[in-house]
């Protein structure tokens, strides 16, 4: 399904990546698909390829050979999926893993019921709204209540949950909305529902974590996660400033990382480039992109480095961390 990784992408894991990566590995940020769930409508995910665990796991034993390896499934946010049928099939391929774990993916259209139902059934541990569901029609300039309702946030609040949140509007954890919000949530309305931030709080650029961390750091029930952030700088913030015990690793595979190429900035911008996609020359080096779910390793390695974190440090961001915070047991027959 997955094609197998090209001679660049060995070199750079042997010379570069292999020593970095610890033998346990959780992903906090990956997706299963079956595009048989998805609807014919504008914007849907059918250019991505149909993915459950077992086609996961074996990308992930090409990308990260010898590693023990569990995750934390995101619904898909697809616009034109049935989530019902989604959430339901998700539920039954993560019981191939005791160890692993899953946040329903949640619409705004969702009922609670619904949503203790599936609780009830399957071992939910959060829920996963999306910016492209928000009731404004808005996806790039709603809030986070657009697309998360408050009685959904009432219940995860009542039942201690996970919410993983890639946040919406132009500046992401900068935007003084974005801020304000997390701000009354966190500390005043719904302080037991535990948020993870993805992407560096979606920070693909050096700028919004630059802005955001100083309030962030201060509030509870936070986490992060690093999922395709392969801009350095980011992180270098995210490691020098927050409390390495609230970072968790995350790739967002497969398809948003395993592609040649890496999600590039120009000043505060950023956007995905795909070197197999795009009229690249490179007459002056050995031109052979890597995938870049590596990019965002070496990005995390040099981040690392930079800041000086210990190998303890590597490992509490690797795996450590989500072992303690989803009570995950390494080392077990599955």
């Amino acid at each position: 399904m997955y094609e197998m990784l090209s001679e660049q992408d060995r070199v750079i894991w042997e010379e570069e990546l292999a020593q970095f990566v610890p033998q346990r590995v959780f992903d906090a940020h990956v997706h299963l698909l079956d595009r048989r769930h998805l609807s014919q409508v504008e914007g849907a995910f059918l250019d991505w390829k149909d993915t459950d665990w077992n086609a996961l796991q074996g990308c992930a034993q090409q990308l990260f050979p010898g590693r023990e390896l569990h995750c934390l499934v995101l619904g898909t946010p697809s616009p034109g999926i049935d989530v019902e049928l989604h959430n339901r099939w998700i539920a039954q391929q993560i019981q191939l893993d005791s160890q692993s774990r899953m946040n329903r993916l949640v619409t705004p259209t969702c009922k609670t019921v619904e949503i203790e139902r599936d609780f009830a059934e399957w071992r939910f541990n959060g829920l996963k709204p999306y910016r492209l569901f928000s009731v404004t029609g808005d996806p790039h300039q709603c809030r986070i209540a657009d697309f998360l309702t408050h009685s959904q946030l009432e219940f995860a609040d009542e039942h201690r949950l996970w919410v993983t949140m890639h946040l919406s509007r132009y500046h992401g954890c900068a935007d003084e909305l974005n801020l304000s919000d997390l701000e009354e949530y966190t500390t005043k309305r719904y302080p037991n529902v535990r948020w993870i931030l993805a992407h560096c709080a979606r920070s693909f650029s050096y700028w919004p974590i630059r802005q955001a961390i100083p309030i962030l750091r201060q509030m509870p029930n936070l986490w992060y996660d690093v999922s395709a952030v392969t801009d350095l700088r980011p992180l270098i913030t995210l490691f020098q400033e927050e409390d390495i015990k609230r970072i968790f690793y995350g790739s967002d595979l497969v398809d948003s990382t395993f592609f040649r190429g890496k999600y590039v900035t120009l000043g505060r911008a950023w956007c995905g480039l795909n070197a197999d996609q795009s009229s690249l020359r490179f007459p002056h080096c050995d031109g052979r992109p890597i995938l870049a779910i590596y990019e965002q390793l070496l990005a995390m390695k040099h981040a690392a480095e930079i800041v000086g974190l210990s190998s303890s440090d590597i490992e509490d961001i690797f795996w450590k961390n989500a072992e303690s915070a989803f009570g995950v047991k390494f080392g077990q027959e599955h």
